[in-house]
């Protein structure tokens, strides 16, 4: 009898009753992946909007002027 090699399929690949279901469910997964997309962009555009603190502004400043006093030319 030959010895034969089987060909390895991964999880990917494999043709199951789990990614026949798995289809059927991905529109609720995107749905609600749109629908938490949709609410975050929301949140965040209300954070971009708000105002820096001046003490934040302050800070960054300090930043800046130490880190341009502090090159030694290094890349």
């Amino acid at each position: 009898m030959p010895m034969t090699t089987s060909k390895s399929v991964g999880p990917a690949q494999s043709a199951t009753a789990e990614d026949h279901e798995s289809t059927e469910t991905a529109g609720v997964d995107a749905a609600i992946q749109g629908a938490l997309g949709r609410k975050l962009r929301e949140s965040y555009d209300q954070v971009v909007k708000e105002t820096v603190p001046d003490k934040f502004l302050q800070l960054l400043d300090q930043l800046k002027q130490s880190e341009g006093s502090g090159k030694t030319g290094k890349s």
